[in-house]
């Protein structure tokens, strides 16, 4: 996030002051636009929520607190209070909007937010909604007319269609910088932008190789022979890109359809087997992959939706594509925001009379959307409510039942980790068990959750596992994501270079976290290592309610 929002700095500086604002307010404001261009964007929104709490109804000084409240989660290496801050600059966001709809300098913000926060947020496409309605207002509204305000959004809408691979939006937006501001820096730096397009327009009409040669079988080696003999029959193309998913080589695939859909793009049958191929590719759950590209994920979930959307598109009356996107979205994460358009899919192929095992398969699969849509409203009583009955209920309801482990199969001397995950988010937690010695060493990793192991450094997740471990010893223990349950681990008592640990007090760690509710806790357990056997029990808080730790030896 931090890579993406150095250019808000400057934004406030484009923008005027609304008519008739208090004097009051807007020397709030003011100063706060001061602040953030000397690079504190904290001080600039701290000084704002004390305007906020005088001037609540004030859309200004909401919009503006939202912005600078954006840009502190830019500068923060602490994920969760990244996240924290990005969801609370939304809320201000949308109450600016709310309270004056007819002002761009809401919308203007909150679109730079949408597109430049990750895309697993689920905000570019709304983003881009609300920069095309900010140059709206700021071209045909005259009390709100501000040039600067409308290239920033025009040029902020280009940088959002780039984004979403939108070319012909972004070529349009510069387009139009050129036109409405002509001879200025910006017009210049646009049509830069257009030459660059206009070359790759040129390179992309040169048709490249279709698939790597390492996919190449027998098949894939013949079609590629019938393509170069008779390069302008598509239908080649496409069979190609069939053969090489039929082989499980998903990623060339997933390239040589893309190419396809380039040529033709009319085929609903090439879009749903890019959609397959991309989710072939996502299956495998996080690896190393995520630290080169931590939205490498999220990216390939888009991805699928969309090629399944442009299928639709081109067959609405198929059955068996608008299943696939309702099964699809429903199981999908809800950054997506499919949730609503899955429902309807699959009540739409209930209620086109599809045969039974059409019929059953939707039925089964609302009833999952439906159950996650409840899981939703209690993710927000322990979200909004922490302190409630209602939050205590939720926590015992999602309590599971405890587990089994057997003793006898482990080596001795071990370390027995039994604890409690007592919370469902929408996504699996990122949780963390550790190892650390009296002194307060890094010890051993004993599990960690698949993104938090692989990403890193890149985007924390569990920041007191991340500081103490510095990653050390964790890649042959990081593994899938769990959920809410019950589970017991066991440390082997060695260090996470594999030699036996000395007789002493070890302390064991855990730590999670959870995405989107921002809801985290940690805990500790004391145990004696080569001593007698012993047992310490904690419990504390709600999302690890239970941590036993127990020595034998």
């Amino acid at each position: 996030m931090k890579s993406c929002l150095w250019m808000l700095v400057v934004l406030p500086l484009l923008c005027g002051g609304a008519a008739g604002a208090e004097k009051d307010a807007s020397q709030y404001v003011g100063r706060a636009q001061a602040l953030a261009a000397g690079g504190d964007p904290a001080g600039a929104a701290a000084l704002l929520e004390e305007a906020a709490a005088r001037y609540p109804e004030d859309s200004r000084i909401l919009a503006h607190l939202g912005l600078y409240t954006g840009m502190s989660a830019g500068r923060t290496d602490d994920y969760m209070e990244a996240g924290r801050l990005a969801m609370r600059s939304f809320e201000l966001l949308d109450a600016a909007v709310a309270l004056d709809p007819g002002h761009p300098e809401p919308y203007l913000f909150r679109g730079i937010m949408g597109i430049n926060v990750p895309e697993f947020m689920g905000k570019l496409d709304p983003g881009l909604r609300d920069l095309q309605r900010a140059a709206e207002l700021y071209f045909s509204s005259p009390e709100h007319a501000s040039p600067d305000g409308l290239v920033t959004a025009l040029s902020t809408l280009a940088q959002g269609c780039a984004k979403k691979g939108n070319t012909e939006g972004q070529r349009q937006s510069l387009q139009a910088i050129v036109t409405l501001a002509p001879g200025s820096e910006a017009a210049a730096a646009a049509q830069r932008q257009l030459d660059e397009l206009a070359g790759a327009g040129e390179r992309e009409e040169r048709p490249g190789p279709l698939a790597p040669a390492d996919t190449d079988s027998e098949t894939v080696r013949a079609l590629k022979r019938k393509i170069q003999e008779t390069p302008g029959d598509t239908s080649l193309v496409f069979a190609l890109g069939e053969a090489c998913y039929n082989e499980g080589a998903f990623a060339a695939a997933r390239e040589v359809l893309r190419e396809y859909v380039r040529r033709d793009p009319g085929n609903a049958a090439a879009y749903r087997l890019l959609a397959l191929a991309a989710g072939e590719l996502a299956g495998p759950g996080y690896d190393e992959t995520i630290y080169e590209d931590t939205n490498y994920r999220s990216g390939l979930a888009f991805e699928i939706m969309n090629n399944l959307d442009r299928a639709l598109e081109l067959e609405p009356d198929d059955l068996d594509l608008r299943l696939m996107r309702g099964i699809t979205g429903s199981m999908m994460p809800f950054f997506l925001g499919r949730h609503r358009q899955s429902v309807a899919d699959l009540e739409a192929v209930i209620a086109a009379g599809a045969p039974d095992s059409i019929a059953s398969r939707a039925l089964y699969y609302l009833g999952m959307a439906r159950r996650r849509e409840a899981t939703r409203y209690w993710i927000k009583v322990a979200r909004d409510y922490p302190q409630s009955e209602a939050a205590r209920l939720v926590y015992s309801t999602m309590r599971p039942v405890p587990a089994r482990f057997d003793e006898s199969s482990m080596k001795r001397p071990f370390v027995k980790i039994d604890f409690v995950l007592g919370f469902e988010d929408e996504l699996p937690p990122q949780t963390a068990v550790w190892i650390e010695d009296a002194r307060e060493n890094y010890v051993a990793t004993v599990y960690v959750s698949g993104f938090a192991g692989f990403v890193r450094e890149r985007q924390v997740t569990l920041p007191l596992w991340a500081a103490i471990s510095k990653f050390e010893g964790h890649d042959g223990v990081t593994g899938a994501s769990i959920g809410v349950g019950h589970f017991i681990f066991a440390w082997d008592c060695t260090d996470h270079t594999g030699r036996r640990v000395p007789k002493g007090d070890y302390t064991v760690r855990v730590e999670t976290s959870h995405w989107p509710s921002g809801k985290y806790q940690n805990v500790a357990a004391q145990i004696e290592v080569g001593g007698k056997h012993g047992a310490v029990l904690v419990e504390e808080g709600e999302l690890i309610p239970f941590l036993e730790v127990t020595y034998r030896k």
